[in-house]
């Protein structure tokens, strides 16, 4: 990384010493480790592929799940996930996704999984040796999960699912899908079940592997009369929307982080570029209208940051639901990341725009973050919906 960030926020009250303690570490890591893929640009995931397996052998994704002693389940140390998806965006965003896609698909299997499944998919998913992946989209069904069609028909022991999953990250390389069906003959969101079903399952196929905006490894997958076990259920029959919304919940907060490292590399990027361009015999930082717009970027990373690790943070102390603070932590920093990429790219001038600088690459990537994991739009009727009940 040609800047490294600067992490003043872990003092703040949300953090304690082995959050701190993490901050370090993990960054000297990152730079060490993963710099060679900071401007990999693929989406076919092999790039995605071998971080996820350098990240499971370093130990990094052992502590982002950590298995109870107690029936209360797995311990997830929020503002530790935040923390590595700020530092891993603003090193990379092939990097970012190579950690959190997999995760998102980990926490289902973690809080409603068996015993058994957590031993086969959660314990080797920490060593970086089981790939899983979320599919919940569909063509018809974004935004609105009650409306997938993917079916699961009860058969013999099992079930045959039949459907298309769209927007699956890691599709075509991953061990195991976190697939939503609905339950054959069901006309509700809460008839919806969860399943796992293998990578390698012949009656699972890649349809399409979708060219997007920034390096993320979606593809359409179809499944065709795909034969399950009973064994394979996540969770209760007809808890699927309880489980996919768990997870959204508690993955938002963390995409608010990486959009937050996006924000501070641009910022960061700007800054320098400002002291080092010269304009009418002078250092464009020394121009008033410059000066404005960093003031503007710092102040609106700062707000980010704050909404971003308190939402983490009222995720650990043990709040029963963080719904609005994770909304209004995805929706603030996405929209102002976007803002502050914008402004890095204009203080860049004519070099901004070119193909494979950092801002050119950050204004690609960010974008996405308004529309994936809940638009914008819907954080929007997710936070009216809690300020309305009050």
């Amino acid at each position: 990384m040609t800047c490294k960030p600067q992490m003043p926020h872990t003092a703040w009250p949300f953090f304690d010493d082995v959050h701190r303690e993490l901050a370090v570490t993990f960054l000297l890591w990152v730079g060490d480790s993963l710099a060679k893929f900071e401007a990999d640009e693929g989406n076919d995931g092999k790039a995605a592929r071998i971080i996820f397996r350098l990240l499971g052998e370093a130990g990094w994704l052992r502590d982002t799940i950590v298995p109870s002693r107690s029936d209360s389940g797995p311990r997830i140390d929020l503002r530790r996930i935040c923390l590595m998806r700020e530092i891993l965006g603003y090193g990379s965003a092939i990097a970012d996704v190579a950690f959190s896609e997999p995760w998102l698909a980990a926490i289902p299997i973690a809080l409603f999984g068996s015993a058994g499944q957590r031993r086969e998919f959660v314990d080797p998913f920490s060593e970086g040796v089981c790939l899983p992946a979320f599919a919940l989209s569909e063509p018809g069904a974004g935004s609105d999960v009650a409306s997938i069609e993917t079916t699961a028909t009860p058969s013999g022991s099992g079930f045959v699912s039949s459907g298309l999953k769209t927007w699956t990250s890691n599709s075509g390389l991953a061990d195991v899908y976190v697939v939503f069906a609905r339950m054959a003959d069901s006309a509700t969101a809460g008839e919806i079940s969860a399943f796992l079903v293998k990578g390698d399952h012949p009656a699972v196929t890649l349809e399409r592997r979708l060219q997007v905006l920034p390096p993320h490894t979606v593809s359409t997958l179809r499944f065709e009369e795909c034969l399950v076990d009973s064994s394979c259920l996540l969770g209760q029959p007809d808890s699927g929307f309880k489980i996919a919304m768990t997870a959204l919940e508690l993955f938002r907060p963390t995409v608010a982080a990486a959009t937050l490292g996006f924000a501070r590399r641009a910022m960061d990027e700007a800054v320098n570029r400002s002291t080092e361009r010269v304009a009418f015999r002078k250092p464009i930082s020394d121009h008033q209208l410059i000066q404005a717009k960093l003031a503007d970027m710092a102040v609106k990373t700062d707000a980010a940051a704050l909404l971003t690790y308190r939402a983490a943070w009222a995720h650990d102390i043990g709040l029963a639901s963080i719904g609005r603070e994770a909304s209004i932590a995805k929706l603030y920093s996405s929209e102002t990341a976007q803002e502050v990429v914008d402004q890095a790219l204009q203080i860049f001038g004519g070099l901004g725009v070119v193909h494979g600088s950092v801002v050119e690459r950050l204004y690609r990537h960010v974008r996405a973050f308004r529309i994936f994991d809940g638009t914008s739009e819907i954080q929007k009727l997710i936070i009216a919906k809690h300020v309305l009940k009050r």
